[in-house]
């Protein structure tokens, strides 16, 4: 069975979902990120975007975390700076049309540098499924998530 992790924001409310779809939608924020720029962004942003960074390469499995909480300090403006990542994130994964191909998901397993961290997709992975979960992100980060044990499940 693969892992699962645990994604929250304010205590008592997040989602479950699986690590290996985590780290395919992680690697579309990360590339938001990058669209939008690094450069001289404040600290608490690129902290945000290196543990997605992070997520994508598969170096947190088994221990995944994204510290919303400890670089947003709960603080509305830079919510909104990361509301507008999620935003670029779902923009780009609906680019993609309605599905990513199991050979677009292990052409994706490449950006790893762990090559025990890389799993072998065997069937597609729907971009609505990936764009609800980051539509959940974003009502974390607008403190409209109140759900403590959301398991999110794809279809495949």
């Amino acid at each position: 069975m693969p892992s699962t992790t645990y994604i929250r924001y304010e205590k008592n409310k997040g989602f479950w979902i699986t690590e290996g779809d985590f780290e395919i939608i992680s690697a579309f924020v990360v590339n938001a990120f990058e669209k939008i720029g690094l450069k001289n962004k404040p600290e608490w942003y690129l902290e945000i975007f290196e543990d997605f960074d992070e997520v994508m390469k598969g170096h947190q499995q088994r221990v995944m975390h994204i510290l919303f909480a400890d670089s947003l300090d709960f603080i509305p403006e830079r919510e909104s700076k990361i509301i507008e990542v999620f935003e670029l994130t779902k923009k780009l994964i609906h680019e993609e049309g309605e599905k990513l191909s199991p050979e677009k998901l292990n052409k994706m397993q490449k950006l790893k540098d762990r090559p025990h961290t890389i799993v072998e997709w065997t069937g597609p992975l729907y971009t609505d499924d990936m764009i609800h979960v980051v539509d959940i992100m974003i009502k974390m980060l607008k403190r409209e998530w109140n759900d403590g044990d959301y398991k999110v499940e794809f279809k495949y």
